[in-house]
């Protein structure tokens, strides 16, 4: 009995000392520094940078080598022009000891001459990744979670820098590499992988061929998802080499991108996946007046309608369209006046309209657009004029282009809308159109096109009010 006993209270006391340390951990918080500001962290990217292995005695090392991963990372292209668009923040982790893990047991760990270590460091850094000695991951990555939720839960992606001069990395949930002389480089290579899931450009088995960005099965160039960039510098459809089934995968292109070997910038295809990423996750209307509701109490006096700050490409690529009612106006400008005794009685609307055309992004054919617009309602009556803006972020897509008889968009937006999708010819006649309201978030509509002559068409995609052509190919 008191064996059992004892055994009992080692237990509860085990138990005890688990959940004081669970809770140290829950509640564990360190010093945040931010390393590069763009904006207001609600509209901006945030990337997160942490070490692991690094004690409190050289945390300064780390934001030596957090500042220069980012100076790095924002010099290159497209990175570069969209540096605007992202925060740099750096969490000071300190490890109880100093460096990365590395028990030896990789089959390739006798080429690197890495001794044996088993440093104590927060998340469990540590190199033999999968059975790959440079493999660098993370051990831990629940720790990670609980640091980032602690210290900057508004985070968009993440680096985890390990404490040591010895090569590694791997991409995944989080971007893991060390602070080897090349971190930088390693660093724009594995944030490839886990911000726009780029495929490595080399072979690393078959276990990693998937269809990606910057990887597929396809070979013909008429429907390669690549195929605006083929004879384009060094852009073509290149074989995977070698072993396995390498064959049978295709790359754009062959030892000249960063997703195959360091030190070299990344292809046109890759450039395009990033700042699609980009993209599809950035709003780049940051303000704009008047906002919400407001009531003007004039007659004659114009009122000036802003986009009051954007979220500008470097150099800036961004394009401005207002429509008042049906009337177009492709000033490119970032205002616009509206006298209002030239606007009758009632209900108008007026929509500015935000892309970016950039010529690193190939928009002939290109399958997603994404749009941000301000829609402000106009209502005019013997008491002045009221307005009421909504601004809303919008992307679809439309595939395959070019078609054989299933048209289909795919739609994503973020606020509900009122939708109509018509098919037109080259001559200005509406062969089909659906209406329809809908609500915020994804959805698909599917047209059928099998009975339509072969030729090119036009696909008019309307959200509240605001034209949207792309052209599409019937074969």
């Amino acid at each position: 009995m008191a064996n059992l006993y004892h055994h009992t209270m080692k237990k509860i006391a085990t138990l005890f000392c688990f959940l004081i340390t669970l809770t140290a951990l829950q509640a564990q918080v360190f010093d945040v520094v931010q390393i590069q500001n763009s904006g207001d962290p609600n509209k901006c990217l945030n990337l997160v940078i942490m070490g692991d292995g690094y004690t409190a005695d050289q945390q300064e090392d780390f934001i030596d080598t957090a500042s220069d991963i980012t100076s790095y990372l924002f010099s290159i292209s497209p990175w570069a022009q969209y540096k605007n668009y992202f925060n740099v923040y750096a969490i000071k982790v300190i490890s109880p000891e100093s460096g990365v893990k590395h028990a030896n047991t990789a089959s390739d760990c006798a080429s690197y001459f890495t001794e044996v270590s088993n440093p104590i460091n927060y998340f469990g850094a540590r190199f033999d990744g999968f059975g790959i000695h440079r493999l660098t991951i993370v051990s831990n990555g629940a720790r990670v979670g609980i640091v980032l939720a602690n210290n900057f839960p508004n985070y968009d992606l993440v680096f985890i820098v390990g404490n040591t001069p010895q090569y590694g990395g791997s991409g995944g949930t989080y971007a893991v590499f060390t602070a080897n002389a090349a971190s930088s480089e390693i660093a724009a290579h594995e944030i490839g992988h886990t911000f726009a899931g780029l495929a490595d450009e080399y072979y690393a088995g078959d276990q990693y061929f998937a269809e990606k960005i910057n990887m597929t099965q396809e070979s013909d160039p008429t429907l390669i998802k690549w195929k605006n960039w083929v004879g384009t510098g060094t852009t073509g459809i290149h074989n995977y080499c070698c072993g396995g089934n390498s064959n049978l995968w295709y790359k754009p292109t062959n030892n000249t991108c960063k997703m195959e070997q360091l030190n070299l910038p990344y292809c046109n295809v890759c450039k395009e996946g990033i700042i699609e990423k980009i993209h599809a996750l950035v709003n780049p209307i940051v303000s704009y007046s008047p906002e919400n509701s407001s009531t003007v109490n004039t007659a004659s006096e114009p009122i000036n309608f802003q986009l009051t700050e954007l979220l500008r490409p470097i150099p800036n690529t961004l394009h401005i369209q207002w429509q008042l009612d049906s009337s177009v106006f492709d000033t490119n400008l970032d205002s616009y006046q509206i006298n209002p005794a030239t606007l009758s009685d009632g209900l108008h609307s007026l929509t500015a309209t935000v892309t970016d055309p950039t010529t690193m992004v190939r928009v002939d054919n290109h399958t997603t657009i994404h749009v941000s617009t301000v829609n402000w309602t106009i209502n005019k009556s013997s008491l002045g004029i009221e307005t009421h803006a909504v601004n809303t972020k919008i992307a679809y897509t439309l595939f395959p282009n070019p078609v054989q008889s299933q048209l289909h968009l795919a739609f994503d937006l973020d606020q509900a809308a009122d939708l109509s999708v018509a098919i037109i010819n080259l001559d200005g006649k509406t062969i089909s159109e659906i209406n329809k309201k809908t609500n915020s978030g994804k959805f698909e509509e599917n047209l059928t096109v099998e009975n339509l002559s072969a030729g090119t068409y036009i696909v008019l995609v309307k959200i509240n009010g605001v034209a949207f052509p792309q052209t599409f190919v019937k074969n």
